[in-house]
């Protein structure tokens, strides 16, 4: 069993509000009218999902006969990059292999220029922040399984990015050294910049060595998680599914686990899919995430998610 450290540090994150999104009524009325034709009931409730960094619609819908049923909806002329991702995440799930741990797709809809998503409404909850060890077992085990039912990728995926062809989104280090105009000194405290050679060099070769034919997340962060009451695990929002090492995923997920003040140390030597993996694989990509994350944080907000 993975080992978990313990003490974590007090935490509170607004995961729940990060988004502002259009409500139920806020939907063009023929939307909203089709929607309901499509789901057999008339929408007797509408709970807006505040996570998440998008303006798309996303709402548990309570049903006139007390079922429920989770739908995102997203317009292409409002949000043509979020419609985009959409339209990926519709192939991804279509193709996801029946043990892939996921709210299911039930159907698809479109109308001029709104795309319509409805899933499996999951009666659960994001883990709890700081990471609690029960629930962090539980997410550890779950990545081991993912892993396997990934590996190699299931045929039927859309085709996929690779880390080679992710690499200009994970070259900060790189560019800020060449002087590329799109890389800011500014954004890097002063002793970051004076290593910013060594940070480059450690940088470079990042996609070859997190390289694989894994499908993996890509994007896995404890609020794209969902804890049910009977004790799974589940994935959400595919949007960014791309073939790369097995142990990616894992790696991603534990720079929570060390910001929340716990060892992630204890969990790589221990676990399945990094136990044997040359550091110098994890700290390539974990400084190309820390580039990325250098650079987008200094962005303006989000309008939609201020």
């Amino acid at each position: 069993m993975t080992s978990v450290p313990a003490e974590p540090l007090p935490y509170a994150a607004p995961y729940g509000a990060t988004a502002q999104r259009p409500s139920w009524p806020s939907l063009p009325a023929r939307l909203r009218a089709l929607v309901q034709e499509r789901l057999g009931q008339p929408v007797a409730e509408a709970l807006s999902q505040g996570g998440g960094f998008t303006d798309g619609f996303a709402s548990r819908l309570l049903l006139a006969d007390g079922s429920r049923v989770f739908v995102k909806a997203v317009s292409g002329l409002r949000s043509p990059q979020v419609f985009s991702s959409y339209q990926q995440e519709i192939r991804v799930a279509r193709a996801l292999p029946e043990q892939v741990p996921v709210p299911r797709l039930r159907w698809v809809l479109e109308q001029q220029e709104w795309l319509v998503l409805a899933f499996d409404d999951i009666a659960g909850r994001t883990p709890q922040r700081p990471w609690q060890p029960e629930e962090l077992r539980a997410v550890l085990a779950m990545l081991t399984t993912l892993a396997t039912a990934m590996t190699p990728a299931p045929a039927g995926l859309p085709k996929l990015d690779t880390t080679a062809g992710l690499d200009r989104d994970f070259s900060f280090w790189r560019r800020l050294v060449a002087a590329d105009v799109g890389a800011d000194p500014q954004v890097v405290s002063p002793g970051w910049l004076a290593r910013s050679g060594d940070l480059a060099a450690l940088e470079s070769d990042w996609a070859e060595l997190a390289a694989g034919q894994s499908a993996v997340h890509f994007d896995m962060r404890d609020d794209n998680l969902l804890l049910t009451g009977d004790g799974r695990v589940l994935v959400c929002d595919w949007n960014w599914l791309a073939l790369a090492a097995p142990w990616v995923d894992l790696v991603g997920l534990l720079v929570s686990l060390h910001g929340d003040g716990l060892d992630a140390e204890v969990t790589l030597a221990d676990h399945t899919l990094t136990r044997g993996v040359e550091p110098r694989s994890i700290n390539s990509l974990l400084n190309a995430m820390a580039g990325y994350f250098t650079e987008v944080a200094a962005r303006p907000p989000f309008p939609n998610s201020p």
